[in-house]
């Protein structure tokens, strides 16, 4: 609770309501963050899930020089 009393007062946001949901969405992007670097690692060491990509994104996944 401290935590976001702090992170309210810090964040000057308006409601304790508003630092949860600010928290939370920092949280999530945190997440999500963590799965698409664990996405790009496993893209890149699998030939057959950078195909089905690909296909299924209508582009080339590689980096045009």
């Amino acid at each position: 609770m401290k935590f976001l009393e702090d992170y309210q007062t810090r964040h000057r946001l308006p409601s304790f309501s508003a630092a949860v949901e600010a928290a939370a969405a920092a949280l999530r992007e945190q997440e999500l963050k963590r799965e698409y670097e664990r996405f790009a690692s496993d893209y890149a060491a699998d030939p057959t899930a950078q195909a089905e990509a690909e296909a299924w994104l209508g582009l080339p996944m590689q980096e045009q020089e």
